[in-house]
């Protein structure tokens, strides 16, 4: 282990945080083809305009790596967290403060409950995997239960329409915990889960299977507060570009 190990827990985290960030920044903000800088009617686009259209599939690429990451902490977290109800209601609580953020980010509307944010995804895995916690002792009604259990987060995630695809986010939470003990499997179950959604993102497992084992300096409620607060900052620039534009 230690030939191989040198990711820590927060490297994989600011790992995570860069990957999400280009994502957005390339989905919310000026690399969209309709939000950049504006040019003059049947003119050649700018320099500018000419290559930020080029970064947005290589960011939105590179964002993939984001998800398998913060899932696989959060399993991190549920395996060593000293109050895990403490651990549920901070995402429950980040879930609710991130959705007007991310609805009017992603949709332009103050509500919108056709997707919700990653937290939901992230919260309905740990209550999942905590269920299956409780049920190990449980050798009777386990192996009914279980299944039950893991097929009630699937539907919940997908009746919600979280981000990050659902049932996938939940399958491989999931995963990431009843294997967590094979690392080797872990990644390459991991890998093979999220082909269903992109062939980048299985590429998250090779910093996983370099992860030493230490949480390192811990940024706890920076990375929570993270997530809503660039939310914004990308929807004013969006929406101060968007105005540059139209003058």
């Amino acid at each position: 282990m230690e030939s191989r190990a040198f990711f820590s827990g927060s490297q994989l985290k600011w790992l995570a945080v860069f990957a999400m960030l280009l994502d957005h920044a390339a989905k919310i903000i000026s690399f969209q083809p309709s939000l950049t800088l504006a040019v003059p009617y049947g003119t050649e686009p700018n320099k500018l305009v000419e290559i930020s259209q080029r970064l947005v599939p290589l960011f939105i690429l590179f964002g993939r790596l984001a998800f398998p990451l913060f899932c696989f902490l959060l399993v991190e977290g549920f395996i060593h967290t000293s109050n895990v109800k403490k651990y549920a209601l901070r995402l429950f609580l980040f879930a609710l403060v991130s959705e007007i953020p991310y609805d009017l980010a992603f949709s332009h509307r103050f509500i919108d409950l056709e997707n919700q944010n990653v937290f939901f995804t992230l919260l309905i895995g740990l209550i999942v995997i905590i269920g299956l916690e409780k049920l190990r002792t449980l050798t009777k009604i386990k192996y009914f239960c279980a299944p039950l259990l893991i097929l009630v987060g699937i539907f919940l995630a997908e009746w919600l329409r979280t981000d990050y695809g659902g049932w996938i986010g939940v399958l491989l939470i999931v995963s990431l915990y009843l294997f967590r003990d094979s690392t080797l499997f872990n990644c390459i179950l991991g890998g093979l889960i999220l082909l269903q959604n992109s062939w980048f993102g299985p590429l998250a497992f090779v910093p996983i299977y370099f992860y030493n084992d230490q949480r390192g300096r811990q940024w706890k409620y920076f990375f929570y507060w993270f997530y809503p607060v660039h939310l914004l900052v990308l929807l004013t620039i969006q929406q101060f570009l968007i105005a540059l534009k139209m003058n």
